[in-house]
């Protein structure tokens, strides 16, 4: 298992909602967070499909839930396409984990090493908002909130 402790500066995102999930890589390789990629990548234009990461926000709700928003990174709410669910997620501190080869898939890899960092108390996860950030599909980067 491998990690660094990162702070994330504040980002802003927007995309399509999949509600009520339990962050996993079970949600991540899911058919429909699949299917919202296709269409995100689909309507994005070729452009952003290839000079710009995919991200999958977990974000809390205030009944313990957490909402996956399948989405692209703005730099602004009125440069997001109306429609989309908007997400701000703010400045924290994360322990950002990668594959190390234990898995062939590199999301179930990333998901895994959270696991088992939580259930050695090496991390102790916050529960607010978490990033996955997908560089192409064999490459991917997840940020788990953790408290300090």
């Amino acid at each position: 298992m491998t990690y660094a402790i990162v702070v994330r500066g504040e980002a802003i995102y927007a995309g399509l909602v999949v509600p009520r999930v339990r962050p996993s890589f079970k949600v991540s390789n899911s058919d429909l967070i699949e299917f919202l990629k296709d269409r995100l990548r689909d309507r994005a234009g070729e452009q952003r499909r290839s000079d710009h990461p995919m991200y999958t926000v977990y974000v809390p709700d205030p009944a313990g839930n957490f909402n996956a928003v399948v989405c692209f990174e703005y730099p602004a709410p009125g440069a997001a396409p109306v429609g989309d669910v908007l997400v701000k997620v703010p400045k924290g501190v994360y322990a950002r984990f990668v594959p190390n080869g234990d898995y062939h898939d590199p999301v179930e890899d990333v998901w895994a090493q959270v696991d088992d960092a939580t259930a050695s108390a090496e991390i102790t996860r916050a529960y607010r908002e978490e990033v996955e950030i997908w560089h192409g599909p064999e490459s991917v980067e997840l940020f788990i909130s953790i408290l300090v």
